[in-house]
């Protein structure tokens, strides 16, 4: 009985080692596929943010260099516009301006038509001060001018700091697109480091299952054996089972601390490999945050640029209206100086008609006429 008991205690110590090995071999196998789940995840996120945040910055790249592109036509064209209507307006002034000094004003001036003159005096002098005035006011609209070219000026500056600053995002871009490059070959590598380290597991576990059909293949030998040897009561093989047995124990033993000590290290292996990943998964957060803010920076540069833009077209159209209301101005002018032109000339021939020396000779004769035919009629009463 003696001889039974020991392959029954034997069996018994090997039972909880083998399951104690079967439940590491669970936990890492679980553990490789939740590591190998990550990496797939993490390769599926990295792949669409990347997709995703070239496609915005693309995007809204040319949007803003079309937009920009657009504004600053538009600018260049009011103020060629607005040049123009200054020309033409002050070439108009001076016309106008020459056309008062060419006035006869001394010829206006008459001994004989005090009230006349006088008229004429009040519409010249106005005139001469309506003229100054919008010569005032177009000194003014060119300083208004110079103002929103300035703002013109400085709108275009800022467009071009803002195309610089993408062009220098896209270069960023490029930059962090060769990083996560370079991170998804690394993480291929590690995919790869992964499938290598599940081969050795499937391969180990084979080895596992060979070495427990072989053990239990000894142990029914031994049970075998034990049962012969109780039947025919050989003290032989009792020496033998006693020196057999203790050698398998000490081999298990060997085995099961060299596959323990390589489940540790897996696991260490692992341990590093996902804080490795939590660390880069971390930096690309921070990585989007930056270029996230990056492009909030960019909106709030051309709501900016709009706005000035918005502010020069006002002051275009303002501009517009107030030479609209000179042009209206300087023709009344021009209309009520012809007027008066015209009754100042009427009326210098009606006084050369009556001042003539034709007219006083008519007159002088008629009066002798008169008077002769008087004495005549006297007489010959």
């Amino acid at each position: 009985m003696s001889v039974s008991d020991k392959p029954s205690s034997s069996v018994r110590d090997l039972d909880p080692l083998l399951k104690d090995l079967s439940e590491k071999k669970l936990t890492f196998r679980r553990s490789l596929v939740s590591l190998a789940a990550e990496v797939k995840d993490v390769r599926s996120r990295l792949a669409s943010q990347e997709e995703s945040f070239a496609r915005e910055t693309l995007t809204r790249q040319a949007w803003i260099l079309q937009v920009a592109e657009t504004r600053a036509k538009g600018m260049e064209e009011e103020i060629f516009l607005l040049q123009k209507s200054l020309e033409e307006r002050n070439e108009q002034l001076q016309v106008s301006a020459s056309t008062a000094k060419q006035v006869p004003i001394i010829a206006v001036i008459d001994e004989r038509s005090p009230e006349k003159c006088v008229e004429c005096k009040k519409s010249v002098n106005l005139f001469a001060a309506l003229s100054w005035d919008y010569l005032e006011e177009l000194d003014d609209l060119r300083s208004q001018l110079s103002s929103t070219q300035a703002t013109a000026d400085a709108s275009a500056i800022s467009a071009r700091s803002a195309q610089l600053h993408c062009v220098a995002l896209l270069k960023e871009l490029d930059d962090k697109n060769s990083s996560i490059k370079e991170h998804e070959d690394r993480v291929n590598r590690l995919g790869e480091q992964v499938d290598h380290l599940q081969k050795d597991l499937q391969v180990r576990e084979v080895s596992q299952k060979q070495l427990k059909d072989e053990i239990l293949r000894i142990e029914r030998d031994i049970m075998q054996a034990v049962a012969k040897a109780s039947a025919r009561k050989d003290c032989e093989l009792q020496k033998i089972l006693d020196k057999v047995s203790p050698k398998h124990f000490d081999k298990i033993n060997k085995l099961l601390t060299v596959k323990d000590e390589e489940i540790a290290k897996l696991r260490d292996e692992i341990r590093i490999m996902s804080s490795h990943w939590k660390l880069k998964t971390k930096e690309f957060e921070s990585q989007l945050e930056k270029h996230w803010r990056a492009d909030q920076e960019l909106k709030k540069r051309v709501l900016k640029l709009e706005f000035c833009l918005q502010e020069a077209r006002s002051q275009t159209r303002k501009f517009q209206r107030m030479g609209e209301r000179r042009n209206k101005a300087l023709k009344e002018l021009r209309d009520q100086l012809a007027m008066k032109q015209q009754e100042r000339a009427v009326g210098i021939d009606k006084q050369n008609f009556w001042e003539s020396s034709g007219f006083k000779i008519v007159a002088s004769i008629s009066m002798l006429i008169v008077v002769v035919f008087g004495r005549a009629k006297e007489q010959s009463s």
